[in-house]
């Protein structure tokens, strides 16, 4: 009976080791702005702005658009955050970088796009996935055949997804535009 004690108090405490080993890849830094911002034995200046938030089918995404800046050696680096709130869940936050935004944004005119004719297949999804782990994808409904979905979904600490109309989608690339150009302006000295 000891021996069988010992072997479940081994097995618990692996599994327990092996939940925060995960946790903590979870929130571990995954794009160059995080990565900077998490350094240490330095000052980083975090500057933000709020672009916007909208309501979506589900819950609210807000955009901001960020500046990191180490003023010892003048290193800076630029970023949108991304939240998503579903439902009475805690906002989740993904940081996307400045150098994806053009990419980020023509991923999601191609979405916007996205068809059945994309495929000789009856299901299909489309998406894109920021280096931080926020994915936007179109992709057609199991509980309603013969429709389509498009969901935000943000995978960096609380997954939350949110569900958008195609009027939406335009509202969310607006506001990354916006960011953008934003940080361009910053990035210009203006």
């Amino acid at each position: 009976m000891r021996g069988i004690n010992v072997v479940l108090l081994v097995i618990a405490g692996g599994s327990l080791v092996a939940g925060m080993a995960r946790a903590q890849d979870t929130n571990a830094p995954l794009t160059k702005i995080e990565i900077f911002e998490a350094r240490t034995e330095t000052i980083v200046v975090r500057g933000s702005v709020l672009i916007g938030t909208m309501s979506a089918q589900s819950g609210t995404a807000s955009v901001r658009a960020k500046e990191s800046v180490e003023p010892g050696l003048g290193a800076r680096e630029y970023g949108v955050a991304v939240g998503l709130q579903e439902g009475g869940r805690p906002e989740d936050v993904t940081m996307v970088d400045y150098d994806e935004l053009d990419s980020f944004l023509n991923g999601i005119d191609y979405i916007r796009k996205a068809n059945q004719s994309m495929t000789p297949l009856p299901d299909y999804d489309v998406g894109y996935t920021t280096a931080g782990w926020l994915r936007l994808v179109v992709y057609t409904s199991i509980k309603r055949p013969g429709t389509t979905q498009i969901a935000l979904q943000s995978r960096h600490t609380n997954f939350n997804r949110i569900l958008l109309s195609s009027d939406q989608l335009a509202e969310f690339q607006n506001l990354i535009r916006q960011a953008k150009r934003k940080l361009d302006s910053l990035r210009a000295g203006r």
